[in-house]
């Protein structure tokens, strides 16, 4: 009798990945399958059930991400404790395992020591009443943004403080923006493959998205113009100088293509600049090729750190008044303290040099990688993103599944789709999430490894 004899047994019905993630969170809570039990290899269960290795990997995944399971460097997925359903102990035993190449940051250079300062400054000022512990306006603190000037002005011209909403990190601009600049009865236009951020801001606004086709170059501009056509469409997003999860960089002349379409068609551009930190630019922005209609939106949440939730929302009075307005609804304010320590840190000399420390970085880890993989795009993946298309004999989800069981997590292709039916058999690796050169180039080395030797047939059991 195996694992799944049960599950047979009981299913009437055609398997899928939530059925049996139902099935084995039972048995794990209900004590029959014990903590530290391993679950057998994705094909081998694949077989036993009677399904595809895909639905085996997204269901070992969902109990990964609920922290019920983990994976081990080279042993398998194991049953954790069904007490820690929220994660907590799981998920610090399985970083201690695991290269996380899954989720996109860029902690490889720990940012401790402009943190520290940062932190420490702002908690002198605040002691000394030197910092408003009150309600804050819409917009966030003036000085705040008046610090964030010089930044910004890598992608926009004639800035003033009126043109910037401080936000609580890009999602939760991206969200306000959708909530605030897309006209009713119509949709957001995007990459068909985008940052799953996008997808879920659209979801919880109740907004439509409409994949635009791409290319080796990102967003191909007659398909927008095609789909503007048919389609109600009143706000583009795009990601100009890193594509996520492509890692692409949109060309001068492709930029100036779409940038038309927009103004013909009247549509307001959400730019996408929270990468951009990482290479110069390969064209005009949006910002200044339609400065009357583009929102720019960055954040420090890449070039510091995730925990720093401070993002940036600049463009024209009347657009990001709209966002302040938005984001206010929602949360009532950013925290003067954040906004501060931001500012601090954009201020200081050590914020170039960070910058420029991980650029160098990124350029090594992009160079290893385009040695380790055949066909795979240097000048992509500078911008912190390596997006490998996998052999046919490959399944996105059952490599996810397979790689995590050897200690690198890495996010496959359907999570980026805005249409399910199009998700590409590929997988994202983050450059920048995995701290130690040689622990970045294990990981990689994995990576190579298990994409080189797909299984060609399921376990024979006698």
């Amino acid at each position: 009798m195996t694992i799944f004899s049960d599950f047979r047994e009981r299913s009437d019905t055609k398997p899928t990945a939530r059925s049996l993630e139902r099935f084995l969170s039972e048995r794990i809570r209900s004590g029959s399958l014990e903590a530290g039990t391993r679950l057998p290899p994705v094909r081998e269960a694949a077989w036993q059930i009677g399904c595809a290795p895909g639905t085996v990997a997204r269901a070992y995944q969902a109990l990964t991400s609920r922290g019920l399971a983990h994976g081990e460097v080279g042993r398998g997925t194991f049953i954790g404790e069904a007490a820690s359903s929220l994660g907590l102990p799981l998920t610090a035993a399985r970083d201690a395992c695991t290269a996380g190449m899954s989720v996109n940051s860029f902690l490889m250079e720990a940012p401790d020591a402009l943190l520290e300062d940062a932190l420490a400054q702002v908690a002198k000022r605040a002691g000394a009443g030197r910092i408003s512990l009150s309600y804050q306006p819409e917009a966030g603190p003036l000085s705040d943004r008046e610090a964030a000037l010089p930044f910004l002005s890598r992608w926009c011209d004639a800035l003033t403080p009126e043109d910037i909403v401080l936000t609580a990190g890009g999602q939760a601009c991206l969200a306000a923006a959708f909530a605030s600049l897309v006209a009713p009865g119509s949709g957001i236009a995007c990459d068909a493959l985008t940052y799953p951020g996008v997808i879920s801001a659209a979801a919880v606004n109740d907004v439509r998205l409409y994949p635009v086709t791409m290319d080796r170059w990102g967003m191909i501009p007659e398909a927008l113009e095609e789909l503007c056509r048919r389609q109600s469409i009143s706000l583009l997003a795009v990601m100009p100088s890193v594509q996520n999860p492509t890692g692409v960089a949109m060309p001068a002349e492709r930029r100036e293509a779409i940038a038309g379409i927009a103004a013909r068609h009247g549509l307001t551009v959400i730019e996408d600049e929270v990468y951009g930190f990482l290479r110069p630019p390969a064209g005009e922005s949006f910002s200044r090729l339609l400065p009357d209609s583009t929102v720019l939106v960055t954040s420090l949440a890449k070039c510091i750190a995730p925990a720093l939730r401070v993002g940036y929302a600049a463009g024209p009075g009347p657009l990001v008044r709209r966002i302040a307005a938005a984001q206010n609804a929602m949360l009532l304010m950013i925290s003067p303290l954040l906004t501060a320590s931001a500012a601090h840190i954009l201020k200081s000399e050590a914020f170039e040099k960070r910058i420029l420390t991980l650029t160098d970085g990124v350029r090594k880890r992009a160079a290893y990688v385009a040695g380790a993989f055949a066909n795979t795009d240097y000048d992509a993946m500078t911008g912190g993103l390596a997006w490998l298309k996998l052999p046919e004999a490959w399944e996105a989800d059952v490599f996810a599944s397979e790689a995590e069981a050897l200690g690198v997590k890495v996010s496959p292709g359907r999570y980026f789709a805005v249409e399910a039916r199009s998700a590409p058999n590929a997988v994202r690796l983050s450059l920048g999430a995995v701290s130690g050169e040689e622990r970045f180039r294990k990981a990689i080395d994995t990576i190579a490894g298990l994409a080189a030797k797909p299984y060609a047939t399921l376990p024979v059991t006698p």
